[in-house]
């Protein structure tokens, strides 16, 4: 039932109990107490009478009808301002709306919808204040972390400039060779990193506009060349890498540049963040309407919260006690990219059971075999 609804009917009953109640006083008064008390009632006093009555019968309607419809209103207009005062606990004085068997007294029950709207209102403030305060505090680690990333290959570069300059030296060429090489690899780790900051800039915008340069390609032949290529990184030559498919061929629209940037960064951080000779599997399946890529991992696997936080930007975490060398933003990336391609993606994880990562890109009329 409404609360227009139930306002009205209990505003009309309220109107009829006064109007009854009012008629038995008054009949009770003139004909009963009043004679009874020697008060006689005569043409001239008999108005004045049920005037007086009339009006002290209206008075206490009024003063009743205030405290069962506006008590519950004035209870409701101090919850919000304690809402928007950023005080997200229930009014300590919420007990005196129920009974002793927990259901809500018959004036509060008139604005029962009112009152679980603002219950649940406050619940959803006070999660979303924690989340707020939560991803605040992950973003400062992250300014840190990130700047930390940033001084540190720059402290190679210069270390070795200074090494390059100074003059006391007659550096070989082999030396040169080797300083210049350490400094050209620490440059592209910084680039990296200043490349991940400008793109998931770009893919936070309020638009959300990235020039995505899809094209039909075969997903199976693509992804066996980026498992090939990681297989060839230094990096990875203690972890086997495992392709496996039943399909020939699978055709989806996808951005070549992108998707290789997405199954670039699911399987090297199954190479970072796991020990050596961690096995990893990739397979491809026609899940109907889908192009599913499944990369799971033999490693020491994800706890809850890890999982819980894995794709949200700034968030550092590892499965390993290594220190976090990425920029924090590495997965977000990856699920912002895949939702740009209309896909989606998973993570199931345990710790000491690895990890597996579900990729499904719709197939949209691609041909497949």
């Amino acid at each position: 039932m409404r609360i227009k609804t139930r306002f009205t009917i209990h505003l009309a009953l309220g109107l009829i109990l006064w109007l009854l109640g009012t008629g038995m006083l008054l009949v009770i008064l003139l004909e009963g107490i009043l004679p009874m008390l020697g008060i006689h009632i005569t043409v001239d006093n008999e108005g004045l009478i049920v005037g007086v009555i009339f009006g002290a019968s209206t008075l206490l309607c009024i003063a009743v009808f205030g405290w069962y419809f506006g008590g519950p209103i004035g209870f409701i207009m101090t919850w919000i301002q304690k809402l928007s005062k950023d005080d997200y606990k229930q009014p300590v004085y919420i007990s005196n709306m129920v009974t002793r068997t927990g259901k809500l007294r018959m004036r509060y029950r008139l604005y029962q919808e009112v009152l679980q709207h603002l219950q649940s209102l406050g619940s959803t403030l006070q999660a979303n204040e924690a989340e707020r305060t939560r991803i605040e505090q992950a973003k400062q680690e992250w300014i840190a972390g990130i700047s930390h990333d940033l001084k540190t290959p720059l402290t190679y570069i210069k270390g070795y400039s200074a090494l390059l300059l100074n003059e006391q030296y007659e550096w070989s060429k082999e030396e040169t060779i080797s300083f210049i090489r350490e400094m050209d690899d620490k440059g592209k780790h910084m680039e990296e990193l200043i490349q991940d900051l400008s793109l998931v800039t770009q893919l936070n915008r309020a638009d959300g506009a990235l020039p995505l340069q899809k094209a039909n390609q075969d997903i199976v032949e693509f992804t066996k060349r980026v498992v090939a290529d990681i297989s060839n990184n230094p990096h990875a030559s203690n972890y086997p890498l495992h392709f496996q498919t039943d399909l020939s061929a699978m055709h989806v629209d996808f951005d070549a540049k992108y998707m290789q940037r997405i199954l670039q960064n699911i399987m090297m951080n199954s190479i970072l963040h796991n020990p050596e000779f961690t096995e990893i599997f990739v397979r491809i399946t026609d899940a109907e309407e889908f192009a599913a890529i499944r990369i799971t991992d033999n490693g020491i696997g994800m706890t809850a919260d890890t999982v819980a936080h894995l794709f949200q930007q700034y968030y550092r975490g590892t499965t390993t006690d290594a220190a976090s060398e990425g920029t924090g933003l590495g997965m977000a990336i990856v699920y912002k990219l895949i939702q740009a391609h209309n896909g989606t993606i998973t993570v199931e994880s345990l710790p000491s059971q690895g990890a597996t990562f579900t990729i499904r890109l719709p197939k949209e009329g691609g041909r497949h075999g």
